[in-house]
């Protein structure tokens, strides 16, 4: 009897600690884009990474997703008002060098070496040096594509009703002019929709010649060409885009685009819902960032789709590697994190651990997801966690990553590989730092919140008195050609040190 009373103490000394241990697990608060969020699926997806990651790394999370449109008003200023906060999702073109300018961003070198090895192991390295600002490490990239050139996505069920035998890479799409004759049949049959899909990003545009978010400014307002030039050198002139030849055609093209109604007057808006646009097929031609074998469009469509359609992809860049793109999806750990040995480990697992990274992007199978086979799953409708983050491409390791329904199941393989016949840009590696300019840089994206979108998006006339040769003047009066002095000694010094 003494012994059974004294095992019931103990077993009951050990039960009584099962909650506290659970107390005692650290709430890792991740702050993450995504599509717009859904607390009752959310709720569920958090339950079951708890129950998985607490035994391994005596942590929880709280998932804050934040919409595109909201990004900066709810995750950047909680960033910069010093919220708690253990993990945001960063890039070379939301922000990253600011962040790590003001200090927002804790250096990661460290942490990497001690808890970081999953990383380590499976993290190119061309990813870790390619965003580390000044030497140092602060973000852990996505393990992804190294190359994203920009193209469509047209909706084939839509081009084939309009008469266009559309093909994978159509050689008859050389520009974006050359998409006219099909917008204006579009119109013609549904003259209540808009053919030329934009997602708002001001000064992005499938054919242009600049090199994607090369000085991390607002809508890429200075840059360099990506391109090399016919006799194999590059153009390595720094220049204001929207004061260029080649920007103003585009706006002007874009603008008699919206004159005949192929943009939605609603395209400049932030709270314009291309991805709803997107889902229910309403569209032709969706202008976007690409990453080959047709993997944009099937990541696009599983995560938006509430109509039956076919897409098929039109490249319209040839293939480089840039800058941001090493950088182009990161997390981060801000200075505000409590617990930063937690948040690396998480990190860790999120790039070693299939387990995590699959609850991560899908959710639990069977409550968010089913398995069709080893590699295969199918979202379910009213439960789709994959449709409101960010997406696959923000999420650790893609070569642990389930594809959905009609991808190809070598997918994430083909995403990493595509690069490898991708041209290195001259400017691959450099990154403007922009402590020496900021005040100047602040008025320059005052200037661009006021003019580029309108313009780009077709909404506002180019010769009007918000047009181009005003948006021409703002941009000096705010001392553009400042900003460019400092990138181009910057640029100079990093060209010797090669």
């Amino acid at each position: 009897m003494r012994k059974l009373v004294s095992l019931l103490l103990a077993l009951a000394m050990v039960l009584a600690l099962v909650p506290t241990m659970a107390d005692d697990a650290y709430t890792l608060d991740i702050y993450w884009v995504g599509n717009g969020d859904n607390e009752a699926v959310r709720a569920g997806v958090e339950a079951a990474v708890n129950a998985y990651i607490e035994p391994l790394i005596n942590a929880k999370v709280s998932y804050h997703i934040v919409s595109w449109g909201d990004w900066n008003d709810k995750a950047i200023n909680a960033l910069q008002s010093g919220e708690k906060m253990d993990l945001i999702f960063t890039a070379d073109w939301e922000g990253y060098g600011v962040e790590v300018s003001g200090e927002l961003l804790l250096p990661l070198d460290d942490l990497l070496e001690q808890y970081g090895q999953g990383i380590k192991e499976t993290l190119p390295q061309t990813f870790l040096d390619g965003v580390k600002v000044n030497g140092v490490l602060y973000g852990i990239p996505t393990n992804k594509e190294l190359c994203v050139p920009e193209g469509f996505i047209i909706n084939k069920t839509a081009a084939e009703a309009i008469g266009w035998d559309v093909v994978a890479d159509d050689p008859s799409i050389k520009t974006t002019a050359d998409l006219e004759p099909w917008l204006e049949k579009y119109k013609e049959m549904f003259p209540e929709k808009y053919p030329y899909l934009m997602d708002g990003q001001a000064g992005r545009w499938a054919d242009e010649p600049w090199c994607p978010d090369w000085a991390g400014m607002a809508s890429n307002s200075i840059a360099m060409k990506m391109a090399a030039q016919e006799d194999g050198t590059f153009d390595e002139t720094i220049y204001s885009i929207f004061e260029t030849p080649e920007q103003e055609e585009h706006i002007r093209l874009m603008y008699s685009w919206g004159q005949k109604g192929y943009i939605s007057p609603d395209a400049a808006l932030s709270s314009f819902d291309y991805n709803g646009t997107f889902g229910r097929g309403d569209f032709l031609v969706f202008s976007q960032p690409l990453k080959g074998n047709g993997i944009k469009a099937a990541e696009m469509y599983q995560a938006n789709k509430t109509a039956e359609f076919e897409c098929v992809e039109i490249t319209m860049q040839p293939k480089y590697v840039v800058t941001t793109h090493a950088g182009g999806s990161m997390f981060a750990i801000p200075v505000t994190c409590q617990n930063p040995e937690a948040a690396m480990k998480y990190l860790n697992l999120m790039h070693s651990d299939a387990t995590l990274v699959n609850l991560m992007l899908f959710g639990a199978e069977g409550q968010n997801y089913t398995k069709v086979d080893d590699v295969t799953v199918e979202v379910i409708g009213d439960a789709n966690w994959y449709g409101v983050h960010g997406g696959a491409w923000t999420v650790g390791n893609t070569l642990l990553q389930y594809v959905t329904v009609g991808e190809d199941p070598q997918k994430n393989a083909l995403l990493q590989s595509y690069a490898d016949d991708a041209v290195a840009t001259a400017s691959l590696g450099f990154r403007f730092v922009k402590d020496n300019v900021a005040n100047q840089i602040a008025d320059v994206d005052s200037v661009i919140a006021e003019y580029a979108n309108p313009l780009m998006c077709g909404q506002v006339d180019p010769d009007g008195p918000q047009g181009i040769e005003a948006m021409k003047k703002a941009l000096q009066d705010a001392k553009i050609g400042e900003i460019i002095e400092e990138i181009q000694r910057q640029y100079d010094a990093w060209k010797a040190a090669q």
